[in-house]
């Protein structure tokens, strides 16, 4: 078993280790995947932060509730006031939702979750758990059952030993496709023998009329068990099939509600737009929210350019037919996107303009670019403070190698070629139009600008002496080589700048003609719109913009394409890494999903014994996994160690490293291509360092 080199072995003091319920996910992001309310919303009922911290009661023997000690016995028929910490059995709806709870930290949205103790040692009694007072089973247990209880050894215990006390599940209620479940936490490794008479007792203790209760796996361990009994097993296809409502980004924003039907045209976008779109667009300049009508990936560049903002960002299957949404078209509305559930109203001018004041970023300072370095650099020579020559991606790379973590290497042609260039072809004599009233305010003339820019660059003839230099690198190694953007303005604290240039492949035989139209284009691709916009919302001076080109053998035999956030985006109490990844042949997992789900996992790295939790299979491999469970554990120890090495240097609130990867049948299962800050930020009072 590999041993996780954890950026974070212990949680903090008063977290918990146990996962309660991990319900279905597409994110984040969330991350995971949150999804749907439809036109009426239920009540959000979260838990307090703190659970109560009250002396223990003792358990009356044999009753169906437990009166609190504090509260006294319920007022006469009001179901507000009943006081009951548990129940032996749910009898109907009435005892559900006096019940649950709907957790901010849950992997899905739309979800209504009860925990639930067994107790081995008095006959496997069971407890139905008031949630939304005892969010944790060990708080439960500790007050009702076992005051002795210590929350460290028990998290071992109940959790990954067998001489275990307690039996501890969950039962998820997904509301949009009115499936039930019973869960385990992930690290869970209970055998599959007392997991099924487990889910037996619970089973036979719950009638909520057309509840179907089902065991929903969420690691390889536990999916073990399904394939070793008969356990009744949950349709995550059903569940995929019914998902409405998806938080990416959450937070709250202003702005004019727009429909956009068809593909996105983004020179007639504005940063006060709150785009709702028909498809995930592929690009995506700064907007005050975007709302997609189709399902999205969570780590596309679309959500991590989101994430980068603090704009939100979710989906809402059918949006443009919503109801609620067509009643606003045109309108100043204030939207709010939340764990659960997202709300929507009309806004006054006013309260927008005093909100786009309060987000628009501070200027991002651009180190001064170096002309003193010409010849190619090979890439695993470079350090992150060689940005002045080479550009953030490539030197970011540099420090991958350095760590000897596997990469496609390469090198460098440097910034003083594109400097040379950019004046030489005159494409720099357009920078005088940025300063005119209808560059600024029309973003039709800016694309007209910006196009003549690239035109220019892509027409005029590359420095012969570089451009043989390269070929001459390049000829004979038999292989195809990629050409990737690495400038001073992407992949930057602060400024992550996902997916804003170009990249280009050229395959052999390698002519002259392909290596110089592909230079020229990387170039050129400074001067994409998306890539103005983007630097223009976070107050970049375009003049001080340079580029190198990174040149890298293409990676071959690819199996799968991955992205993963050196965090845990949905609770810092948890420590790990989310991880999205989609078979090779399928939607590349940066662009933007429509639908198409990708594998997406959290690997835990708080311990070495941790499980893996699937949130989610890919929707393209029918169900199959892409990675085994010690290629999980490989991939969450070679994250780690990139999160360790290189958060310590980021500054303006990056906390984590935002790192894409390919999956190989190689010698190497894995080889990342790039590492970039990012800034996970938790709800308020909520942070670990």
């Amino acid at each position: 078993m590999l041993l996780l080199k954890s950026h974070s072995l212990r949680p903090p003091a008063g977290s918990s280790l146990e996962l309660g319920s991990r319900a279905f996910a597409l994110l984040w992001f969330a991350f995971a995947l949150l999804w749907g309310c439809g036109t009426a919303q239920p009540p959000v009922r979260t838990s307090p932060q703190t659970p109560p911290q009250t002396s223990p009661a003792e358990e009356v023997s044999g009753d169906d509730h437990v009166i609190d000690v504090e509260m006294g016995p319920p007022a006469p028929g009001s179901l507000g006031a009943r006081s009951e910490d548990f129940l032996h059995a749910i009898r109907g709806e009435e005892d559900w939702e006096h019940l649950y709870y709907r957790p901010e930290y849950q992997n899905a949205s739309r979800t209504e979750v009860v925990k639930v103790v067994i107790d081995l040692q008095r006959d496997w009694r069971l407890y139905f758990i008031n949630s939304l007072r005892h969010e944790l089973h060990f708080g439960f247990v500790q007050r009702f059952i076992d005051p002795s209880q210590d929350h460290a050894a028990f998290n071992i215990r109940e959790y990954r030993r067998q001489d275990r006390r307690f039996v501890c599940l969950s039962v998820v209620h997904y509301l949009d496709a009115n499936l039930w479940s019973i869960e385990q936490a992930a690290s869970d490794i209970l055998d599959t023998q007392r997991l099924s008479r487990a889910i037996g007792i619970v089973r036979d203790s719950f009638r909520i009329e057309g509840a179907d209760l089902r065991y929903r796996p969420l690691s390889p361990t536990q999916e073990g068990h399904l394939a070793h009994s008969e356990i009744p097993a949950f349709d995550s296809a059903a569940l995929r099939a019914q998902i409405r409502y998806q938080s990416l980004v959450n937070g709250v924003a202003f702005g004019r509600l727009r429909f956009v039907r068809g593909e996105l045209d983004i020179a007639s976008v504005s940063p006060t737009d709150l785009l709702v779109t028909e498809y995930v667009p592929d690009e995506l300049p700064p907007v005050a929210a975007l709302i997609t009508a189709r399902l999205q990936a969570p780590l596309a560049h679309v959500a991590i350019l989101s994430r980068n903002r603090g704009t939100p960002d979710m989906a809402l299957r059918d949006a443009l037919s919503q109801p609620e949404l067509i009643a606003l078209e045109g309108e100043m509305v204030r939207l709010e996107v939340g764990p659960q559930d997202f709300s929507i109203a009309r806004a006054s001018a006013a309260e927008a303009e005093a909100h786009f004041a309060r987000i628009r970023p501070q200027p991002t300072e651009l180190a001064e670019p170096d002309r003193s370095i010409e010849g190619l650099i090979p890439t695993c020579s470079l350090r992150a403070r060689d940005v002045r020559f080479a550009g953030a991606k490539a030197s970011q790379l540099g420090e991958i190698c350095a760590l000897g973590i596997p990469n496609p290497g390469g090198f460098v042609i440097p910034f003083v070629h594109y400097q040379n260039h950019f004046q030489r072809s005159r494409a720099s004599g357009l920078l005088d139009r940025f300063s005119s009233e209808r560059f600024q305010t029309e973003g039709e003339v800016r694309a007209e600008v910006l196009g003549e820019m690239r035109a220019r660059m892509e027409r005029y003839r590359v420095d012969p002496i570089v451009l043989r230099t390269v070929v001459q690198r390049l000829r004979g190694s038999g292989r195809a080589w990629i050409f990737r953007s690495s400038t001073n303005a992407e992949d930057l604290p602060g400024f992550n700048g996902a997916g804003l240039y170009r990249s280009v492949i050229v395959r052999p035989p390698m002519s002259e003609r392909a290596v110089e139209d592909a230079i020229r284009e990387v170039w050129a691709s400074v001067w994409l719109q998306r890539a103005f916009e983007e630097r223009d919302w976070h107050r970049i001076d375009h003049r001080r913009v340079a580029m190198s080109v990174l040149i890298q053998p293409l990676v071959e035999s690819i199996e799968a394409n991955g992205v993963a956030i050196t965090r845990n985006p949905n609770d810092q109490a948890r420590p790990g890494v989310f991880v999205n990844l989609q078979v090779s042949g399928g939607a590349n997992v940066t662009a933007g999903g429509n639908d198409r789900i990708p594998e997406q996992l959290m690997i835990y790295t708080w311990a070495e014994e941790n499980e893996p939790e699937v949130i989610t299979r890919s929707s393209e491999t029918g169900g199959r996994p892409i990675l085994t469970q010690d290629e999980m554990r490989e991939l969450g120890d070679i994250l780690s160690q990139i999160h360790d090495a290189m958060t310590p240097s980021y500054t303006d609130g990056s906390n984590a490293v935002d790192v894409e990867f390919m999956v190989t049948g190689g010698a190497n299962r894995f080889v990342v291509v790039q590492a970039r800050p990012i800034q996970v930020t938790y709800r308020p009072g909520q942070t670990y360092r």
